[in-house]
């Protein structure tokens, strides 16, 4: 990854921007006597090989104790196996702790690399017609969970699974595919039970083909990630055979899978019950919305062999207001991506305090207005575009964020490495959207919103516009929820602002798995809500063409503004369309699409902050994380110590 060149954080010229200074020198200095101790000790926080769990001097130790990690986002409890009914930020930490052995894995490097704890060899084959073939070899000695063997047949079932037309019954699951690979389109639309691109080779190896047409790719190893599921569990009945068709399976039926996976008890979805990661899954209470996950006997390591200290960690959910207390209280041990002035003060003054530890890092996300682009009223891009001239940008993330972050103007965070190489262009050349009642009154005006609802000409109230020989109302339904400081703040900005201008604006408070149904129009039949207010964090591998593709089945849980634009959808399919190698060119193709996306509009970026994470001082060795290398992943480097 190349080398961060420029990180603009927005930062008042008062006593919070000079005390974040400081707090955040002092914690560069702090980490690097700690990196230096660590690494002494055999066990640092992701730079150097180690071999299991270790205390700090080195010895090996069982796991032992508990911490509790507090998340403001819920929970939901229905998305533990898969992102194929959604990616809620609480339950992808689930997934993370529960699940490993992934083929290829992101490392503290920066780049997406073989997992040499599962895997021997990745050899590749340039074939005749422009395919690439992945074979793998795997560590013989891996194991689920519950003890049972993982072979070949469990990765090649993996993907086998979740691209069938079978799977998509599951309460209509449609992600986790893998159109990339040879046969991918036969075989998804049930055609074939055959997937040719993905071959079965033996106990302990098993190959993947991707497509010439997705090829070159700038994320290439990416695409050939692939955690095992356990078969058995997920489908005792089905079987897997190979030949030169390639892998086939059979007897995986929709009847099966409904009691095995959404069972709303005992499904995998709710239960995964049998996983490969460091951690099992134990329990998940949804009154509380807490999960409860145990160290895994049988896990041999990440890709460096490092395994748990920490026997059990409990997920709980907290809010905003209460979360400094719980910690300074020792209810939670752990806070991960704090953001917003208050909180983070709040958080830093227990640091003062010698309560708790904390590391910072640029966010490799943003805060957001989304856009349903489809229907209504925000289906015209002037009426998206004259909505952020109704929002004092610079303000809003000032009072958000109190100073520990900056206005962002496209899909990008500032953690992002993108970002941070073109800066100067991306700020140069992007709109910014500065608040102006008027321009957004000419906007509109453009856009043909000049009737009242007798079809005259409007003079006050709301607006509307003559569509398909009808009037429409410039009526906006806001699908928001609380507690929650984001909320708070526009609910000061939007009313007044949205009334000089024409707008109705109907706000409806939810809670947030109710939000996500609306936002994915899970069982939804008639959309009702044109904008959410929603935050983003981006996963290394930056591939927005899934987020803008054009395709009815995309919509939803990966397409969520409904937009279909051509023109961006092609500057998406360049960028990812990038050889590996050529780190400039993808910058370059990233800032075309940044262009694009600032004039379509489809969210109001409104911050992207400096995250904080605070932790309990018994909390021991938390201190590499940053934008992409999160909790989940340092926890294993952690061990409990005396406070």
């Amino acid at each position: 990854m190349p080398p961060k060149e420029r990180c603009d954080s927005c930062k008042t010229l008062s006593r919070k921007a000079w005390y974040f200074n400081m707090k955040k020198l002092i914690s560069i200095l702090l980490a690097a006597v700690t990196a230096l101790s660590f690494t002494a000790c055999g066990g640092n926080s992701g730079g150097s090989s180690t071999s299991g769990n270790t205390t700090p001097d080195g010895q090996p130790v069982e796991p032992s104790g508990q911490i509790v990690v507090g998340r403001v986002t819920d929970i939901t409890g229905s998305n533990l196996f898969t992102t194929a009914w959604g990616n809620g930020a609480a339950d992808k930490d689930v997934r993370d702790l529960i699940n490993g052995y992934e083929t290829t894995v992101y490392t503290k490097r920066g780049l997406y690399e073989m997992n040499p704890t599962a895997v021997v060899s990745m050899d590749t084959t340039d074939n005749g017609d422009g395919s690439k073939t992945f074979t793998f070899t795997l560590q013989s000695d891996l194991k689920f969970s519950d003890g049972s063997d993982i072979t070949a047949k469990d990765y090649v079932f993996s993907v086998l699974l979740q691209n069938s037309p079978v799977f998509a019954t599951v309460d209509g699951a449609d992600t986790n595919k893998n159109p990339e690979l040879v046969g991918f389109d036969e075989f998804n639309a049930g055609e074939t039970n055959s997937f040719a691109g993905v071959r079965l080779l033996g106990d302990y190896q098993f190959s993947l083909t991707v497509k010439s047409e997705r090829l070159p790719y700038f994320y290439e190893n990416y695409l050939v990630q692939v955690i095992p599921y356990p078969m058995a569990i997920l489908a005792p009945s089905a079987t897997i055979t190979d030949s030169e068709e390639g892998a086939t399976i059979e007897n995986l039926t929709a009847e099966e899978l409904a009691v095995t996976i959404g069972d709303p008890n005992t499904g995998y979805r709710y239960n995964p019950s049998v996983s490969a990661g460091p951690y099992q899954f134990v329990s998940f209470d949804r009154s509380s919305k807490q999960a409860v996950v145990e160290v895994n006997p049988y896990f041999k390591g990440n890709y460096e062999g490092q395994k748990p200290s920490i026997q059990k960690i409990i997920l709980k959910s907290v809010t905003t207001a209460n979360q400094r207390d719980e910690l300074a209280s020792g209810s939670v041990d752990l806070l991960t991506n704090v953001s917003g002035g208050t909180e983070i003060e709040a958080g830093l003054s227990l640091v003062d305090e010698g309560k708790v530890g904390y590391v910072s890092y640029d966010r490799a996300g943003y805060g957001r207005i989304a856009f349903s682009c489809d229907f209504g009223p925000t289906q015209f891009v002037k009426v998206r575009q004259a909505i952020a001239h109704l929002i004092d940008g610079p303000e809003f993330a000032k009072q958000f964020t109190g100073g520990y972050g900056k206005v962002v103007k496209g899909m990008y965070g500032v953690g992002q490495w993108m970002y941070q190489q073109t800066a100067d262009e991306i700020e140069r050349t992007l709109d910014d959207y500065e608040y102006d009642v008027q321009k957004a009154i000419e906007l509109l005006e453009e856009d043909g919103w000049t009737k009242n609802a007798q079809g005259g000409e409007y003079t006050s109230g709301t607006r509307y516009k003559e569509v398909d020989g009808e009037l429409m109302a410039l009526e906006i339904n806001w699908a928001n929820t609380t507690p929650n400081p984001v909320t708070d703040l526009l609910n000061t900005v939007l009313p007044s602002a949205f009334e000089q201008a024409g707008i109705k604006l109907n706000a409806t408070t939810m809670e947030f798995n109710v939000l996500l149904q609306n936002l994915q129009r899970q069982g939804i039949t008639e959309p009702q809500y044109h904008m959410y207010n929603l935050a983003t964090g981006f996963e290394p591998v930056f591939d927005p063409w899934y987020t803008y593709n054009l395709e009815d089945q995309y919509m939803g849980v990966y397409n969520q503004n409904y937009l279909k634009d051509e023109e961006l959808f092609q500057l998406a399919t360049d960028l990812r369309e990038t050889d590996q190698s050529d780190t400039e060119g993808y910058a370059q193709k990233w800032v075309a699409f940044q262009q694009r996306w600032n004039e379509l509009l489809p969210d109001i970026p409104l911050y992207s902050d400096v995250y904080h994470d605070f932790y309990s001082t018994k909390l021991r060795g938390y201190g590499g994380v940053d934008s992409f290398w999160n909790w989940t992943q340092q926890i294993l480097y952690c061990w409990i110590g005396r406070e």
